[in-house]
């Protein structure tokens, strides 16, 4: 959320400083906001499994997205599902964004669940899918093939491109490694450039050389990039190097995450988007470092931060099922 904030702050010109100095009056993203309904979905899933019930994991999380989706003031299709309420959708704190993600509203207007085997937007490259797929890698106790699973699935929902998916589950990868498996950030980043994870599967090969290669992917336009010309693979670059960059830099977790953020939001990538990049960046960062590279004000201020704070509260009990 940090990132984000810090993010969304400076493409709008203001002083990003007061995105760590006053998170409660600080807006968000659909960055964010989608990061929050794929966390609520996986804690849907978990409350199911713990009472003994076999539950969809990808259809939770297609169900949370059109939840989603009726916030921002759209209207569902049809043939589209009427989800019931959750708690996450009471919290008036997240308000309708500016500029949602277009190819991830489209792709939820139409009404269908997309699949791994049947994804929707088969050219869709932008980083609407990965902007939300971190949560994914902070649920212990299952396999990382099983996080890699989830994420694809996931990403399927709304991005059908190999790229868009594969870059989706590079980063849930580096989130586990940096938060279940206690790596370094050198490791988890070396892994996820080479794409040299035990279980990838073959779209993860190809993102993680493409990341290895530097290759821009700017200017593809009709192939399927965002609006403004970003990437799901150019943006994950972006916020990789920003918290390599950062790390170099800083002489405590607070100052990673500031740097971090820093180099993220003004990466200059072409192909980047600055307000996602940063708000990968500040996830990696802290799922390295925990709450320790937060400002106190994160960790009792109202507004969004409450929520961030009691999603994550409700995913902790639902993975340890008490």
């Amino acid at each position: 959320m940090a990132g984000d904030a810090y993010g969304v702050l400076t493409v709008a010109g203001d002083d990003p400083a007061t995105a760590l100095d006053e998170p409660g009056a600080v807006a968000v993203s659909d960055a964010t906001q989608l990061t929050l309904y794929t966390v609520d979905a996986l804690v849907e899933a978990l409350e199911w499994a713990n009472d003994g019930v076999a539950a969809d994991e990808t259809a939770c999380v297609w169900l949370a997205y059109l939840r989603w989706l009726s916030r921002q003031g759209e209207h569902l299709p049809p043939n589209a599902p009427v989800p019931p309420p959750r708690w996450l959708d009471r919290q008036e704190e997240l308000v309708a964004v500016h500029d949602p993600d277009a190819e991830t509203v489209r792709a939820l207007l139409t009404g269908d669940m997309g699949t791994f085997g049947r994804p929707l937007n088969l050219r869709a490259q932008g980083p609407g899918a990965l902007m939300r797929s971190a949560p994914f890698g902070l649920v212990p106790r299952i396999p990382a093939s099983m996080v890699e699973r989830l994420t694809l699935d996931a990403a399927a929902l709304t991005h059908g491109s190999h790229s868009a998916r594969a870059t989706a589950g590079l980063l849930s990868a580096v989130i586990r490694s940096l938060a279940i498996e206690g790596t370094t950030l050198d490791e988890a980043v070396t892994t996820a450039r080479t794409g040299e994870r035990g279980s990838a599967a073959d779209a993860g090969h190809d993102a993680g050389r493409a990341l290895a290669d530097g290759a821009d992917t700017s200017g593809a336009g009709s192939d399927g990039t965002a609006a403004d010309g970003a990437t799901a693979a150019g943006t994950f670059e972006a916020a990789l190097q920003a918290a390599v960059e950062g790390a170099d830099e800083s002489s405590s977790p607070r100052d990673h995450l500031v740097a971090a953020l820093r180099h993220a939001a003004h990466a200059g990538r072409p192909d980047a988007s600055p307000v996602v990049a940063a708000s990968l960046a500040g996830g990696i960062v802290g799922a390295l470092h925990g709450t320790r590279a937060l400002p106190a004000g994160y960790l009792t201020s109202p507004g969004v931060p409450a929520v961030v704070r009691s999603m994550a509260r409700t995913l902790l009990s639902a993975t340890t099922g008490t």
